[in-house]
């Protein structure tokens, strides 16, 4: 399972911290692993959004709009975020929903050390990390150089090994160059309908429309090598999932 990316935003660093342990624990509990950054000025977040390669990976993020980052919702949502925002606040402030609707947030939980509110976070919280996990499984994102694109899986032909830990995507759009292995792309769409047909290539089973004990057709026209010891269990998979 890939990491979750989760951004924290809030200008009381002790909040934050606050509701990062929480945060955490929720995530460890349900066993999602995720990397945590928290920001508690506006600034520093806006530089590393400027970096698409980091905004594309980053699922969710939990801010407080006041002060500092009252736009930044906003402004995310004009520069083409399509993750998950989560808005957490002390505010009652009907302005404050309102801003969260134009944002399309996920959802607004009011801070506060009562039972009531820390189960409401923790509840909602845990709802945002099963809502970007479904939505993850939508896309892969990939980059190189500075360049980065967010493919969806349902596009993906196959993956073919490169020279210097390199992997080339081949997709419905065209292809794109980027570093990883064969290997580490395994583990990564694991469950996710891709099976390794060769040792420099990794297929998606729905782009497979004819199987010989020599090579794999795909959709796209495209055939590729099969190796000897990866034919069973690629027969195996795609029997498997022709059934599903």
């Amino acid at each position: 399972m890939e990491k979750l990316r989760i951004v924290l935003c809030d200008a009381n660093v002790r909040e934050m911290e606050y509701y990062a342990d929480i945060c955490r624990g929720i995530c460890a509990i349900n066993n999602i692993p995720a990397e945590l950054k928290l920001y508690s000025n506006s600034h520093d977040l806006l530089f590393d959004l400027k970096d698409d390669a980091f905004s594309a990976l980053v699922s969710i993020v939990v801010i407080d709009p006041a002060g500092d980052f009252a736009g930044i919702p906003a402004a995310m949502r004009g520069d083409g975020y399509d993750g998950l925002i989560f808005y957490l606040s002390h505010s009652t402030v009907p302005e404050q929903y309102h801003q969260a609707f134009d944002a399309d947030a996920y959802n607004y939980a009011q801070k506060g050390g009562d039972y009531n509110s820390l189960l409401r976070f923790q509840m909602t919280f845990k709802e945002s990390l099963q809502a970007a996990r479904k939505l993850e499984r939508q896309y892969i994102a990939v980059s190189c150089a500075g360049e980065y694109r967010q493919i969806e899986i349902r596009d993906i032909y196959y993956f073919e090994a490169s020279m210097n830990h390199m992997v080339c995507v081949w997709y419905t759009d065209g292809k794109f160059l980027f570093r990883s292995t064969i290997s580490e792309l395994e583990a990564r769409l694991k469950g996710r309908s891709f099976v390794r047909v060769q040792r420099s290539f990794l297929v998606a089973l729905g782009g497979i429309c004819r199987l010989s004990f020599e090579q794999v057709t795909l959709t796209n026209g495209k055939s590729i090598p099969v190796g000897r010891s990866n034919y069973a269990a690629l027969k195996d998979a795609l029997d498997k999932w022709s059934q599903i």
